[in-house]
């Protein structure tokens, strides 16, 4: 007796283990993560973090929520391989309602293991686009028309997907809204909002590498993946239209600081360009090391040729800073499968902001060569007034301001910086001073 009821207290809790360790099978969470804007390098890397999060979290599948133009072909590539390779079921959600995922988002969303869309969304416009001096244009060959259509329809086919209307998305431009996608078969799932959506997908079962896994999604935890600090500064500076605009201003401050020196426009310029080169796909790590270099050289001229605190030093910091942030591994250019429409609106925005940082920096030369044009007379020079940037003494030559301009100056006394200062003499390029208040 003693026995049986040994017996049935042990069934009873290893059946309690059972429906425990059920439970907390099913109530594995799902990750969201968003992709938005372009597709560019930060969007890879910001899908292989997601990934190892959702192994982290033990996550049972993540949910892509896309909205975007599209992008870099070469990304849009490196992202489906990730897809295709991962362990953990990846779901792809065209939302929120009215979004769309147009060229590299059609492509990602056919390479998803799932594919879904809210109401009121659309998907298509893959055909590829060139962007040369004269604008943009469609790009027609066949060679590379026909590799695209195959490689969508190899996704389609993966996935029992409609191969017939995936072709049209690259041949014809087609598109299509949820509904459509829906009834031709190109999707599997429309849902207005991620808790309907985890409401349909619950029981679906998904092949991954890893084998068959079986959804159970009805009222999971829902966890929202955060982009690390990289990558929020990666996909800042990708920005197609950010890009362009930093190295016009880079140039521009560049030409203009090695004309006006010592207001630090060539510390930014070099700066900006070699963001603006990071953002259009140049080799990452070399960058890196070349912001490391400036930045202590920038430093070192500023505690040994200029002592004080200014413009170069904070150049110097800056250039450390971004040149840490950046130690991320090396991507090729970009090759763009992206809306026309976005394209051209963004070159319409560029020239614009273009043209008018043209004419401001042309001004300022303009008045940089009207001054320089000027002869200033030795005469001039002697009883005029002026204010010490850096430290002067008998030992050491320092800067002082004079009519706008920074002069080398030297002084029998030692003299503070931010000291109003005559000029009592001139030996060659470098001004004589006195104290005003001890004159």
């Amino acid at each position: 007796m003693k026995l049986r009821h040994s017996f049935i207290i042990v069934s009873s809790f290893l059946l309690f283990l059972f429906f425990l360790f059920s439970a907390c099978a099913q109530n594995s969470p799902v990750l969201l993560v968003e992709i938005s804007g372009t597709i560019d390098q930060a969007s890879v890397e910001m899908l292989t973090e997601s990934l190892q999060e959702a192994e982290d979290q033990h996550a049972q599948a993540i949910i892509l929520e896309l909205d975007t133009p599209g992008g870099g072909l070469q990304q849009t590539l490196d992202i489906a391989e990730l897809i295709q390779q991962s362990t953990i079921p990846i779901i792809g959600y065209v939302s929120p309602k009215g979004a769309s995922a147009w060229s590299a988002g059609t492509f990602i969303l056919m390479s998803t293991h799932l594919a879904t869309m809210a109401n009121h969304t659309i998907i298509g416009s893959c055909q590829p686009v060139e962007i040369g001096v004269e604008g943009t244009r469609y790009i027609n060959e066949s060679k590379v028309i026909n590799a695209l259509v195959e490689w969508i329809q190899e996704r389609a086919s993966m996935y029992g997907r409609n191969e017939t209307v995936v072709a049209e998305f690259v041949t014809k431009n087609r598109n299509v809204n949820a509904s459509e996608a829906l009834h031709l078969g190109v999707i599997e799932v429309v849902a207005p909002t991620i808790d309907r959506l985890l409401e349909k997908i619950d029981g679906i079962t998904i092949t991954t590498t890893s084998g068959n896994v079986t959804l159970t999604t009805q009222n999971v935890e829902k966890i929202r993946y955060n982009p690390s600090l990289k990558i929020q500064f990666l996909k800042f500076f990708s920005n197609p239209i950010l890009t362009s605009l930093l190295l016009i201003v880079g140039i521009l401050s560049l030409i203009f600081g090695i004309s006006a020196p010592g207001f630090g426009a060539e510390v930014f310029g070099v700066i900006a360009i070699l963001l603006s080169l990071i953002g259009s796909g140049f080799s990452i790590p070399a960058l890196s090391i070349i912001f490391i270099i400036i930045g202590c050289f920038l430093l070192i001229i500023e505690l040994f040729v200029t002592p004080g605190f200014g413009v170069i030093g904070i150049g110097g910091i800056l250039s450390l800073i971004i040149g840490s942030i950046f130690l991320v591994p090396s991507y090729p250019n970009r090759e763009w499968l992206i809306s026309r429409d976005y394209m051209l609106s963004a070159i319409v925005i560029i020239l614009i902001v273009v043209a008018i940082l043209a004419v401001f920096f042309g001004f300022l030369l303009y008045k940089i060569l009207q001054i320089r044009t000027k002869k200033t007379k030795v005469g001039t020079f002697i009883g005029s007034i002026g204010k010490t940037i850096d430290r002067v003494t008998p030992e050491k030559t320092g800067y002082i301001r004079f009519k706008g301009e920074y002069w080398d100056a030297r002084s029998e006394e030692t003299i503070e910086p931010n000291t109003k200062v005559i000029i009592v003499g001139k030996d060659e390029s470098t001004l004589i001073v006195k104290s005003l208040t001890k004159h």
